[in-house]
């Protein structure tokens, strides 16, 4: 069985609103029920990573098979939570503030799955990347990408590298960081993810997150 954990704890402070970015409207319902119903529509096991603080009005719109437990202090006490309250062989770690994941994407991922690897969807640089110091130094952006969420894994894999990362108190950015850093044998497959699911975390992205929905929706 396969399990997504959706991300829906962090305080989003650069939205600068006075709730959780993830409450926000975006279209006809809040932000994290885009991505929370495609998974749906596949059937998957859902753990929803909420606060405490944001139960209450989360709860009112999650459906009575969608689980919730209670995050952490940091995202990888969240994600620890969530893998730890799952019960499929193989996981999805979601940010619920990237909406617009899109089924073909989730299909690939379901295509490569496997329990000795591990995925990671990204989308490419399009930017030049330069590295700050006395002097610049310019990155070859061919050899770039940029992660995205979901990242993907065995629910053991995944469980064994953060509960490494907590014991030696060891923060990564994303997920498969810490399975690069802990299990640096396991390949990770690459699965390329649609342009529309960067992460609203500005008032600006949110903008262009509605633009997209009525485009959609129209």
């Amino acid at each position: 069985m396969i399990s997504v954990i959706l991300l829906m704890a962090g305080k989003g402070t650069r939205m600068g609103a006075d709730k959780n970015k993830i409450l926000l409207p975006l279209g006809d319902k809040p932000v994290f029920m885009h991505s929370l119903e495609t998974f749906k529509s596949f059937g998957f096991e859902i753990v929803c990573v909420i606060s405490e603080e944001d139960k209450d009005e989360i709860l009112k719109y999650l459906p009575n098979d969608v689980k919730y437990t209670i995050g952490g202090k940091e995202r990888g006490d969240s994600v620890y939570n969530g893998i730890k309250a799952v019960t499929g062989d193989y996981v999805l770690i979601h940010d619920a503030a990237r909406p617009f994941i899109a089924r073909e994407v989730i299909e690939e991922i379901v295509a490569k799955k496997d329990n000795n690897r591990a995925i990671l969807t990204y989308l490419p640089v399009k930017d030049t990347i330069k590295i700050k110091g006395d002097f610049l130094k310019t990155l070859k952006r061919s050899e770039l990408i940029a992660a995205v969420t979901p990242q993907c894994g065995s629910r053991m894999l995944m469980l064994n590298a953060y509960s490494k990362a907590l014991i030696e108190k060891k923060s990564f950015t994303d997920d498969i960081s810490i399975v690069e850093h802990y299990f640096p044998k396991v390949k990770i497959d690459l699965v390329e993810a649609n342009e529309e699911v960067f992460k609203i975390t500005t008032p600006f992205d949110l903008k262009v997150a509605n633009t997209i929905w009525r485009d959609k929706n129209d």
